[in-house]
C-alpha cells in the first residue's frame, strides 16, 4: 500500500479539461447525412464525466494551454461511446443516464450503423493526433479495442452461469472496463514529454478495476443523481462482484435468503426484489466485501504512482483517482 505521505494533498478540478475535451469533440462530428450524425451527436450530448478524456490529459503531464492530448482523448471517449450504443443493443437497454437509448430513439439499423461510424472517428482522431509515437498508438488503440470486444463477449457468456469465481470476473472487468482506462492513460503519456509508460498503465489498469467494483455497487445503493436505474444490474440478472460474492455465501444462507438469491441467478428479480435483495447483501457483508475490494485496487493503483518520476503528475493522477472513487479528501 501506498502511503498517504508520499504525495500531496491535492484536490483535482476537472472542469477545465472537460470544457476543452467538448469543444475539441462537438468540431469532430459532420453535420451530413443527417441520419448517421444526429444519433451520433445524441450519443455525445448524453452526458458522463468525461472520466476517460481527463485521464488522457492528466498523464501527458503537459502544461494547461497544451491541447496536444485531444485527439488521443476523443479516440478513447468515442471508442467508449461506440461500446454503449452496441451494449445497450445487445442488452435491449430502454434507457441510458436516464434518457432513451439511441436504437429506441432512431431505430436499431440507425443505432448499429451510427456506432459503427463511432468507430471511424475514433481512429480519425487518433490518426490527426500528431504525436510521433503515432505506430505505438494505433497499436495501443487496436489492443484496446480488442480487449473491450472480448470482455463484452464474456459478459454476455456469465450471463446464464449459476456461478462465477472472483478471478474470473476480475478477468472479464479487466477487459471490458479497466483497459478502456489504461488505453485513455497510455495514449496521454505517449502524447506527453515524460512517458513512464508501464507505471501509468499499472495505475490505470488498477483504477479501473476499482472503479467497475464501485460502479456495481452504486447501482444498488446509489440515488437516480448516479445516472442509472437503481438496482438495474439486479432486473437485467447481471453478473457483478456483488452477485459473485452473494453466491459464494449462498450455502449459508436461510431457505428464505436463498430463494431471493434464486431469483437474481435465474434472472427473475424484480423491482420488489431491489430493496430486499439489497438489504441481504448488507446483512451476507458482501457490500463492505465489495468496497474493500475496491479499496485494495486503489492502494495497488497508487502504489504503482510512486514510479512515475514527475510529483505533480503522480499528485494529480492520485486526485484523479480518489475523485473517480468519490473518496476526495
Amino acid at each position: 500500500m501506498a502511503s498517504l505521505l508520499t504525495f500531496q494533498i491535492t484536490i483535482l478540478n476537472p472542469d477545465p479539461f472537460r470544457a476543452a475535451f467538448e469543444s475539441y469533440l462537438e468540431r469532430s462530428i459532420p453535420e451530413e447525412p443527417e441520419s448517421l450524425y444526429d444519433p451520433v451527436r445524441t450519443c455525445i450530448k448524453s452526458g458522463g464525466k468525461r472520466l476517460r478524456p481527463i485521464l488522457t490529459a492528466l498523464c501527458a503531464g503537459v502544461e494547461e494551454r497544451d491541447l496536444s492530448w485531444l485527439g488521443s482523448a476523443a479516440a478513447v471517449e468515442l471508442l467508449h461511446t461506440f461500446t454503449l450504443v452496441h451494449d445497450d443493443i445487445m442488452d435491449n437497454a430502454a434507457t441510458r443516464r436516464g434518457i432513451p437509448t439511441v436504437h429506441v430513439q432512431y431505430g436499431r439499423d440507425a443505432a448499429i450503423l451510427s456506432g459503427d461510424v463511432i468507430v471511424a472517428l475514433a481512429v480519425k482522431a487518433l490518426a490527426e493526433s500528431g504525436s510521433q509515437a503515432i505506430q505505438q498508438k494505433l497499436e495501443e488503440f487496436a489492443k484496446g479495442f480488442q480487449a473491450v470486444c472480448d470482455g463484452q463477449a464474456l459478459d454476455k457468456e456469465y450471463e446464464v452461469r449459476s456461478s462465477l469465481s472472483q478471478k474470473e470476473y476480475i478477468a472479464m472487468i479487466e477487459l471490458k472496463t479497466s483497459r478502456m482506462f489504461e488505453l485513455a492513460a497510455v495514449l496521454g503519456a505517449l502524447d506527453g514529454p515524460i512517458h513512464d509508460l508501464e507505471a501509468i498503465r499499472l495505475f490505470a489498469r488498477n483504477i479501473g478495476l476499482a472503479f467497475q467494483i464501485q460502479d456495481d455497487i452504486l447501482d444498488l445503493t446509489g440515488d437516480e443523481k448516479f445516472g442509472k436505474t437503481i438496482g438495474g444490474d439486479v432486473l437485467e440478472g447481471k453478473r457483478t462482484i456483488l452477485f459473485v460474492l452473494a453466491m459464494e455465501k449462498y450455502n449459508a444462507c436461510g431457505e428464505s435468503d436463498r430463494i431471493l438469491l434464486d431469483r437474481l441467478r435465474d434472472r427473475k428479480a424484480s423491482e420488489d426484489n431491489i430493496r430486499p435483495i439489497r438489504a441481504l447483501f448488507e446483512r451476507m457483508g458482501v457490500l463492505n466485501e465489495a468496497r474493500t475490494i475496491a479499496e485494495r485496487y486503489t492502494d495497488d493503483a497508487e502504489a504503482h504512482l510512486l514510479n512515475v518520476r514527475s510529483g505533480a503528475q503522480r499528485d494529480n493522477l492520485r486526485a484523479f483517482g480518489q475523485w473517480l472513487l468519490g473518496r476526495a479528501i
